[in-house]
């Protein structure tokens, strides 16, 4: 039986070799949600700093939604890690409309809920330009089957779900789905 064999051209060796496969990589991570999942509960959380914020009484504007652990607060939680690259979507797209906001789920990886001055210090501590939720008891991380930390949610300007990663995102993944949707981020002028 003759297997097909798939080939590339030579790109100069090993460093070509693992272009190819990092293009792959960010090639299949984008085709797995193609297609909008469902539509996006109409919710209701608690801003850090005080308010609420209403999904559906927030600006028609697509959103970049993620669940993050804030506590610990460590460099090297895939958590924080996830909050550089969403910092710099935010920046990038905001002047194409997108929006971005963080829902703390640390009660789904410690299984307790911290308190409120812990998770007001992450938000200082991350220097977040966007709004850091809380999420009492998981409630809509159970709604929307979060099992793990981070999972991010791209959600259209009409609240679909277009796009759902589980785990840490790379920030092509992430800005590739984006440009889908909004277009290629503005030239930042001095």
């Amino acid at each position: 039986m003759n297997t097909p064999r798939i080939t590339a051209p030579a790109i100069g060796g090993a460093q070509g070799t693992l272009r190819i496969l990092f293009l792959f990589t960010l090639l299949l991570e984008a085709s797995c949600y193609s297609k909008p999942i469902s539509t996006m509960p109409d919710f209701t959380l608690l801003d850090v700093h005080g308010g609420e914020f209403h999904l559906h009484s927030q600006p028609a504007q697509p959103l970049l939604l993620a669940f993050l652990q804030t506590i610990p607060d460590t460099v090297d939680t895939p958590s924080r890690r996830q909050v550089v690259f969403l910092s710099s979507m935010a920046q990038q797209y905001s002047s194409r409309g997108l929006r971005v906001a963080v829902v703390d789920a640390t009660v789904l990886v410690h299984g307790s809920q911290p308190s409120h001055d812990a998770v007001l210090n992450a938000d200082y501590d991350w220097q977040l330009k966007f709004q850091l939720l809380l999420d009492k008891n998981a409630g809509l991380a159970r709604t929307l089957e979060v099992e793990e930390v981070p999972t991010t949610f791209l959600i259209s300007a009409d609240g679909k779900i277009l796009h759902r990663w589980n785990g840490f995102s790379r920030p092509a993944v992430l800005a590739l789905q984006i440009q889908k949707l909004v277009g290629g981020p503005l030239a930042q002028t001095p």
